[in-house]
C-alpha cells in the first residue's frame, strides 16, 4: 500500500501552525480534522482553539481506535464519546464560542473499510466516488463576501487590505463593518438581500439577514440546532440532531484509493496523488486568487495567507 500524507498551514511563511490535524495510525486509521477558525482570534496556551478542538478530537480518535469493540460501535455512539471528551476538555475554559472541528477518517477494518465523515471535510473513493458535504449557512457567507470584496477593490488598489477588511465584514457582521466605516449601512442591506435571492432563502429572510449583520462569530448558533436551513452537524462537545453523520464501509476488493482531504482544497484533482492535489491547488491560486469567482468561498489568499490551511492523505 502506498501512503502519502500533505498538510500545510495557511500562514505562507509556515510562522504558526493551521488549524487542520492529519492522524495517521497505519494499519488501524487514517483522517483529517478540521478545527473551525474563531472569527475572534481566540488562542488558548498558545494554540487557537480550532487546531485546539482539533487535537483533542483526533487524539480521543485515535485512542479509541485500538479498543477491539470501537470498529462495531455505532456511528452516532462514537460521534457522542467523541463529542463528550470534547467538552470535558473545552468547557472549563469557558469560552464565548464553542471549539469545533469536522472530521473523515477511513478504519481498516481487515477486509473492508469503514468511513466516518461529520462535517465539510471529505472522502474520494477510487478517484471518482466523492463524499464531501456542504452548508448552506457558508454558501451565504460567501455570497455576501464576494459582494463584500467587489465593493471594496473598486475603490482600493491594496487588495490585501481589501480581503482583511472584507474578512471583518464578514466575521464579525455587517453591524461591526457599518459601525467601522467599512460599508454603508444602505450597501451591507443591498448585499443581505442580494445573497437571499441568489440562495433562494426567502422564507428565512429575517434568519439570514440577523445571521449576517452579526456575523460568522454568531454560526455556533446554528450548529448541533434543528429549525431552518441554515443549521448543520457538527462536532462542538453537543450531539448533532439533523442526521448529517456518514457511516459507511466497502470492501478493500473494491476500493484501489482513498483520498481524505479538508476544505483547503478548492477543487480536486484527476490523479491521486498528493503532487497532483497541489498542482490543482496552484492552479486554483492562479485562477482566482482572492476566492471570488470559480472558486468563491468565505475566505481569499493574500500575499501572506492562503485562503485556508490543506490536508490530504492519500491510501493506494
Amino acid at each position: 500500500m502506498r501512503l502519502e500524507v500533505f498538510n500545510r498551514s495557511k500562514y505562507r511563511d509556515g510562522s504558526a501552525p493551521g488549524d487542520d490535524v492529519p492522524l495517521v495510525v497505519p494499519g488501524v486509521l487514517y483522517g483529517v480534522f478540521d478545527g473551525a477558525t474563531d472569527p475572534r482570534g481566540t488562542v488558548v496556551d498558545g494554540v487557537a482553539v480550532g487546531r485546539l478542538a482539533a487535537t483533542i478530537v483526533a487524539s480521543e480518535m485515535a485512542a479509541m481506535a485500538f479498543d477491539p469493540v470501537f470498529r462495531t460501535l455505532p456511528g452516532s455512539d462514537i460521534i457522542n464519546r467523541l463529542s463528550a471528551i470534547l467538552k470535558e476538555r473545552t468547557d472549563p475554559l469557558n469560552l464565548v464560542i464553542p471549539p469545533s472541528t469536522t472530521l473523515a477518517v477511513a478504519l481498516d477494518c481487515g477486509e473492508s473499510w469503514r468511513f466516518i465523515l461529520l462535517g465539510d471535510s471529505g472522502i474520494r473513493l477510487n478517484g471518482l466516488e466523492v463524499h464531501h458535504h456542504q452548508k448552506v449557512i457558508d454558501h451565504v457567507s460567501t455570497a455576501a463576501r464576494v459582494a463584500v470584496f467587489k465593493e471594496l477593490a473598486a475603490k482600493n488598489v491594496d487588495l490585501d487590505e481589501v480581503e482583511a477588511l472584507t474578512r471583518r465584514s464578514i466575521f464579525l457582521g455587517f453591524d461591526n463593518a457599518i459601525s467601522e466605516g467599512i460599508i454603508y449601512a444602505a450597501r451591507a442591506q443591498a448585499i443581505v438581500e442580494e445573497a437571499i435571492e441568489a440562495l433562494g432563502l426567502s422564507d428565512v429572510a429575517d434568519l439570514v439577514s440577523g445571521f449576517l449583520m452579526g456575523g460568522i462569530q454568531t454560526q455556533y448558533g446554528f450548529g448541533n440546532t434543528t429549525g431552518n436551513p441554515l443549521c448543520f452537524d457538527t462536532m462542538n462537545g453537543t450531539t448533532p440532531q439533523l442526521g448529517e453523520l456518514q457511516d459507511f464501509e466497502r470492501a478493500k476488493a473494491d476500493v484501489t484509493s482513498v483520498e481524505i482531504f479538508t476544505d483547503g482544497y478548492p477543487c480536486l484533482p484527476e490523479e491521486a496523488t498528493t503532487a497532483a492535489w497541489e498542482d490543482t491547488f496552484q492552479t486554483a491560486e492562479e485562477q482566482d486568487f482572492h476566492k471570488i469567482g470559480r472558486f468563491a468561498t468565505v475566505k481569499g489568499s493574500s500575499r501572506t495567507e492562503f485562503f485556508d490551511d490543506r490536508t490530504v492523505i492519500i491510501l493506494e
